[in-house]
């Protein structure tokens, strides 16, 4: 029969046990928690991110429409580098929105009519750093027309657009391009699926598209800041909307001239639509006061085309104020005003609001 001298050593050495457990669980744990926060340290290091909720209210109003009309957005916008210790691997852009079309005067052609939701990818890639010093890039993904001067200015959803969309058919496709910028000009060649915002390939549509131009930066919403040129082409078999293909060729050029607070753009594209050809340009003066957060701009375009009637010409005029005192948030407002129809058309203008948040 176990003595009371016996059992108290058990129960010392017992005691012990689970005292040298309990140690050696805690060093595990702190070690572990040690790798997992180095492993942390070193994700972040790798991969810097921006992440930001992007919200905005956009109302229209034209002389044929009774009522407002508009487009609530909201989506993700997220950007990020990644990198090793010696040069950046890759830049990867996610935008993915949320739209809801209530009323609208004037619905992209995706949208299923003035009412509508619709969830709207705009820039969604990912740029492989080839060469690791900028010159060769590989981009994939849904990626915007490279160009026209709307290459070099960040538009994406702002009331500022200029003539890319309505020029080339598509503002956006899915596909690769290969991009860089060299000591004296850069440079972007893509190949895309022709379908535009959804991937399809009914008919097997396809697009080739390009830039070349001055070594600028091609993100600021401001412009370049800087006197930049460019050339560009097009050439493309679309399928729309409505299930038909389009031909489409362009040749552009554009440019950009800052005196002061005065900028000048422009740009003039020629090419054919389906065999007929077809002229049209763009320029804008803006003024911008010295923080950046205000912007005034003009816009004037044009366009001349070979109708079955014969040649015509039509013209627009738009207005625009953006407000914009902090990155998270922004107010516009644009007037547009047509001058000349190509076809009879009753008169009508646009006149827009935004208000948009980023947090």
């Amino acid at each position: 029969m176990p003595t009371f001298d016996h059992t108290a050593g058990r129960l010392k050495w017992a005691l012990g046990f689970l005292f040298g457990v309990f140690a050696m669980s805690m060093s595990t744990s702190h070690a572990q928690e040690s790798q997992t926060s180095s492993i942390l340290e070193t994700w972040q290091d790798a991969y810097q991110q921006v992440t930001a909720v992007d919200a905005s209210v956009t109302g229209l109003h034209t002389r044929r429409s009774q009522d407002w009309g508009g487009a609530y957005t909201f989506g993700l916008d997220h950007y990020a580098r990644l990198s090793n210790d010696t040069k950046d691997l890759a830049t990867i852009n996610l935008q993915l929105y949320l739209t809801r079309f209530e009323d609208h005067p004037m619905p992209p052609g995706f949208a299923d009519g003035p009412t509508d939701w619709e969830f709207t990818p705009r820039i969604n890639t990912i740029n492989w750093h080839v060469s690791g010093d900028g010159r060769f890039n590989i981009k994939v993904g849904h990626y915007e027309m490279p160009y026209g001067i709307e290459h070099t200015i960040n538009s994406n959803g702002t009331l500022r657009q200029f003539t890319t969309g309505p020029n080339l058919g598509t503002k956006v496709d899915w596909g690769i391009t290969l991009n860089g910028t060299l000591p004296k000009f850069l440079y972007e060649v893509g190949v895309g699926r022709g379908s535009g915002m959804d991937f399809k390939s009914d008919g097997n549509p396809h697009l080739l598209v390009g830039r070349i131009g001055s070594p600028v930066n091609t993100q600021n919403f401001w412009g370049t800041g800087q006197t930049a040129y460019g050339l560009s082409f097009f050439q493309g078999d679309l399928l729309r909307p409505n299930g038909t293909h389009q031909q489409r060729w362009r040749v552009g050029l554009d440019g950009q001239h800052y005196l002061g607070p005065v900028g000048l753009l422009g740009e003039v594209s020629v090419g054919q639509t389906e065999g007929r050809d077809q002229v049209n340009g763009l320029v804008e003066v803006n003024l911008t006061n010295p923080s950046e957060s205000l912007l005034l701009y003009s816009q004037y375009r044009w366009q001349y085309q070979d109708l079955p009637s014969g040649w015509a010409d039509g013209s627009s005029l738009a207005i625009g104020v953006r407000y914009a005192p902090s990155y998270r948030w922004a107010l516009s407002t644009q007037f547009s005003q047509p001058l000349r129809d190509m076809v009879p058309a009753p008169d009508n203008y646009v006149f827009a609001l935004q208000a948009r948040f980023r947090y």
